[in-house]
């Protein structure tokens, strides 16, 4: 018997997230296309830190990494096979380690007339509260500069960006979250559906998975941990047409996005090593 990929769940990609795009796996770390179960093509990368550079440009991320903040592979293990680590090193206040995906000016995807799916894969040592900041998502190509995804005052820089969230003051616990330049940052504080999406263990062989599904027609954006969507039928993490249309969000038209993973060391005196073990993200042509 055939069994769909979208039938499935493993340690990779979750099928509610992944739906009518097929499983990436077909895809590079440097971007490529293919055609989708249903005939569309599709553009996007898919990595599994098989092989990982750790200098910026060489290769497909554009890398921001301050002090021994380094961005790295970590030893293979018999259960993860790929895995780097963005640690905060705990010695300096406002440390940061930051992937993106591209070169340093390129962001291809955006919030417009077509599907997109994103999904990482992560872990963290600790979640002690007051200690860092990190950002999973979508943002501006710019992001990639010093206080450019978090400000040294702990907040989200003045950028377009989608993702999940965890600011300095929380422990392990990740908010939807999204701004636009010029606008009101929104995150679980200003959007109850969006509050405390995902609770992380201080563990670093407890590996959770962030996923965004945006959806062209209708018009909706949707936040997934470990494959299902916080807040049920009562209050599903997921934004309508007319959120999305709202000057908070980035503009559909003009604002260009690239993948990120970033953590910003805000107290300075505690160590952290976050492992992403993969990610993806894909956008219909």
């Amino acid at each position: 018997m055939h069994t769909h990929f979208e039938d499935i769940s493993t340690r990779l990609f979750s099928p509610r997230v992944w739906r009518g795009f097929g499983a990436p796996t077909n895809m590079n770390p440097t971007g490529s296309s293919y055609q989708s179960p249903s005939g569309n093509p599709v553009f996007g990368f898919f990595d599994d830190f098989l092989t990982f550079s750790e200098t910026t440009l060489v290769g497909p991320y554009a890398i921001l990494q301050t002090n021994a903040n380094a961005v790295k592979k970590v030893a293979d293990t018999e259960t993860r096979k790929g895995v780097i680590t963005m640690p905060a090193d705990g010695d300096t206040a406002e440390d940061e380690a930051v992937i993106k995906w591209g070169s340093t000016s390129s962001a291809p995807f955006r919030f417009g007339d077509k599907d997109l799916a994103f999904e990482c894969c992560l872990s963290m040592s600790s979640i002690t509260a007051a200690k860092w900041n990190i950002a999973v998502g979508l943002g501006q190509a710019d992001m990639i500069a010093t206080d450019g995804v978090f400000t040294d005052s702990d907040i989200l820089a003045d950028k377009h960006f989608a993702g999940f969230v965890k600011l300095v003051g929380e422990a392990g616990v990740f908010d939807g979250a999204y701004k636009a330049t010029g606008a009101t940052y929104q995150d679980g504080a200003t959007k109850t559906k969006l509050n405390a999406l995902a609770t992380f263990s201080a563990d670093v062989t407890v590996y959770k998975k962030l996923g965004l599904r945006y959806r062209a027609h209708p018009r909706t954006l949707e936040w997934y941990v470990d494959g299902v969507m916080p807040g049920g039928q009562t209050a599903p993490a997921k934004l309508t047409a007319t959120e999305l249309a709202a000057t908070t969000f980035p503009n559909a038209a003009t604002d260009f996005l690239a993948p990120y993973i970033a953590l910003k060391d805000g107290a300075g005196n505690a160590a952290l090593n976050m492992q992403v073990d993969w990610w993806a993200c894909a956008q219909y042509e």
